[in-house]
């Protein structure tokens, strides 16, 4: 679906090589830390996991729509908050991600170097864009097209 050799799933989770392989093979059912590394790594990465209803079994889709990203962050604004611009459903938004919520997307206890935080962008890339594409779904962009993103956006980080 991604075309990731296990080396890559691996590297994306921030997990070991092992942990992919045991995963594919069935061995490691009851440890979740893994499973829940590779599922995020996945999901950033465009991929849905569909429960199970009626008679169809679980299974997973891709993204097909997301917003298009038409500039990429480069660095905190003034107001340590992570910036873009997207397209999405015809209109062009600036969203902004709080430090705070990059903060909690990677776990970080302390302040980091900006290049850290712009980092986060591609790590996080599926999840920050899902995030911005609810919260203008939602009405939540101002007059002057832009959309602010909190921890709350994350809910799924908390903890």
């Amino acid at each position: 679906m991604l075309d990731w050799s296990q080396e890559q799933l691996a590297e994306k989770a921030k997990v070991g090589l092992s942990t992919v392989r045991d995963y594919e093979k069935e061995r490691r059912g009851g440890e979740l830390g893994g499973a829940r590394a590779i599922r995020l790594a996945l999901e950033d990465h465009g991929v849905v996991f569909l429960s199970s209803e009626g008679d169809y079994g679980p299974g997973v889709r891709r993204i097909a729509g997301m917003p298009n990203v038409l500039r990429r962050p480069a660095k905190l604004d003034r107001w340590d908050a992570l910036m873009f611009s997207v397209e999405w459903r015809g209109r062009e938004i600036e969203v902004f991600v709080s430090r705070e919520a990059l903060d909690d997307l990677a776990h970080f206890r302390e302040t980091r170097p900006e290049a850290e935080y712009v980092a986060l962008f591609d790590e996080h890339r599926g999840r920050i864009l899902k995030a911005a594409a609810a919260a203008i779904d939602a009405g939540r962009v101002t007059p002057d097209r832009r959309v602010h993103l909190t921890s709350d956006d994350f809910p799924e980080r908390a903890g």
